[in-house]
């Protein structure tokens, strides 16, 4: 009887400090789950376990992947006043996960912009507030500003509680900022043909003469048609009073684009200056080098460039949230997709030029002299208007999709500079008149205004290289309707009395100038880099 009255007090010994062990650790996991950041100012949501099972009333939290239980605001703020009614609840209800839920990792990325707010540590998220593109599982797409609490339950950006943010400076909830490489080609500049060439032996009056001539430059729309070297930046951030709104500024520009001809000849082969002579009616060539009486240098230089703004106001539309398959990883990531609209204002300029230069020396005893003629065509074209677009944003796992499909409508001013000098001899000074440039025909200065459109359709694929650094590869066709470009001004068309010297009382013979209009497109690949915050 000793013995068994002895056993049964070491029995009741060690129950009753297994339930004082029980009831300690109850009441740690408590604390946990009411406190998620600690007094120490750690931080355990930035990792958890490989794999947790998604509740159906969880939420991911941005950067982690975990899933955290939906708590209404001013719970929250409740609890952190009263914790102890919230650590009689952890000991009473324990969460249930989903059984038909499916996994996710852990350590997946998964941005949710202008979704979430985050304060030293402390994290929310509002029910409603996104139509969920016909998917019932978006409810984490609103955000409260006034929910900021850190963590010691007071906003400092409304200590007064009344409302509103006041004499305060607070750096927004969410932003991001990106810088592309651009290769973009544009569409080559169309010219008449600008230099040809004969074969040996060729007569003085046919050599150069189209069509019998070969065309060494011009007569195709190859100039400036190579890669261009550019850069894009974009910085945005969403508001901190409305949630899932947001503005964006966008730059783009490229350095210039310079293509050149040249040509020097002491006489063969031959270079001539092709273009249609109206005293005559007939095709004709100016002379360049020709054997025994002409070697000279023909030079051409043509020059883009290329810039646009932009700023614009987004918000978001709809979203989705989901899990999906990763072919790489075999199992199961995040997803998520979304839509945004933008409206706007665009600003876009091109700036080109043409300029075609000879330097001739005589080669005929009995007619020394030297002339340095040259001919220049000049455009500026300048874009501002309305924007509106569309945005649509795919994630599944470290990899994101995106496409854009923007339209700008408004005004395009165009400016055309034609002007024409001639030396003779070099070094003299200049008087008005080249071979294609000529006065009473065309020098002078143009300028009109004209509606236009700029379409931009855009995609990039990204990898997320860390919590907040995203690679990005994409590729943007934009188009131009409605611009002036240098090539397209020059009109073969001449007369040969109003070369210089100018023979007295003669005017040009034939239609009035016009300027010219056409399209305009580039189009390339990015590379670069996205960071958020």
């Amino acid at each position: 009887m000793r013995r068994v009255s002895r056993l049964g007090e070491v029995f009741l010994a060690q129950y009753t400090e297994g339930v004082v062990v029980i009831r300690l650790a109850s009441i740690c996991v408590a604390i946990l789950i009411a406190f998620p950041t600690s007094s120490f100012g750690q931080e355990p949501r930035r990792k958890a376990s490989a794999v947790r099972p998604a509740s159906s009333t969880s939420k991911v939290v941005q950067g982690t992947g975990v899933p955290r239980p939906t708590r209404p605001v001013g719970r929250l703020a409740s609890a952190r006043q009263n914790p102890a009614s919230l650590l009689q609840e952890a000991e009473t209800v324990a969460p249930q996960p989903s059984v038909t839920a499916p996994s996710v990792r852990s350590e997946m990325i998964l941005e949710d912009e202008g979704m979430i707010i985050e304060d030293e540590g402390a994290m929310y998220v509002e029910d409603g507030g996104c139509s969920s593109c016909g998917d019932s599982g978006c409810t984490s797409c609103g955000a409260d500003p006034y929910a900021a609490i850190g963590p010691y339950g007071i906003d400092i950006c409304n200590p007064t509680g009344l409302g509103g943010r006041r004499l305060c400076i607070c750096l927004p909830n969410h932003g991001w900022a990106s810088v592309d490489y651009l290769g973009w080609y544009q569409a080559g500049m169309q010219t008449p043909a600008l230099v040809t060439t004969s074969p040996a032996g060729t007569s003085q009056a046919a050599a150069g003469v189209l069509p019998n001539a070969q065309v060494l430059y011009g007569g195709n729309d190859d100039i400036l048609s190579d890669t261009m070297n550019g850069v894009r930046v974009r910085v945005g951030v969403w508001s901190p009073t409305r949630a899932n709104a947001g503005a964006e500024g966008e730059y783009f520009g490229f350095s210039q684009q310079t293509e050149s001809f040249d040509r020097n000849s002491t006489g063969s082969p031959i270079l001539a200056r092709p273009f249609y002579n109206n005293i005559t009616g007939l095709q004709d060539s100016e002379l360049v080098a020709f054997p025994n009486v002409l070697s000279g240098r023909i030079l051409v230089n043509a020059d883009s460039q290329l810039a646009s703004a932009a700023v614009r106001f987004r918000r978001m539309l709809c979203c989705t949230n989901g899990c999906g398959i990763s072919a790489m990883a075999c199992s199961p990531v995040q997803s998520q997709s979304r839509i945004d609209a933008t409206v706007g204002w665009r600003y876009m300029q091109l700036r080109e030029g043409l300029m075609i230069t000879e330097d001739l020396i005589s080669l005929d005893t009995n007619n020394p002299g030297s002339f340095l003629i040259q001919d220049s065509f000049k455009t500026f074209n300048q874009f501002n208007g309305a924007e509106l677009g569309f945005q649509w944003l795919g994630r599944r796992g470290y990899w994101s999709a995106e496409t854009i499909l923007r339209v700008s409508i408004g005004n395009s001013m165009q400016r055309l500079d034609v002007a024409g000098t001639t030396q003779s001899p070099k070094g003299n000074t200049a008087v008005q008149g080249g071979l294609l440039a000529q006065p009473g025909r065309n020098i002078g200065t143009y300028e009109q205004e004209e509606f236009a459109m700029i379409p931009e359709l855009g995609g990039t694929i990204g990898y997320q290289l860390t919590e907040r650094l995203k690679l990005n590869v994409g590729y943007t066709f934009l188009y131009w309707s409605n611009l002036i470009r240098p090539g397209d001004q020059i009109d073969t068309t001449v007369n040969t009395n109003l070369m210089p010297p100018v023979i007295a009382g003669n005017t040009f013979l034939g239609p009035a100038f016009e300027i010219r209009e056409t399209d305009y497109w580039v189009q390339g690949l990015s590379v670069g880099g996205e960071y958020r915050w």
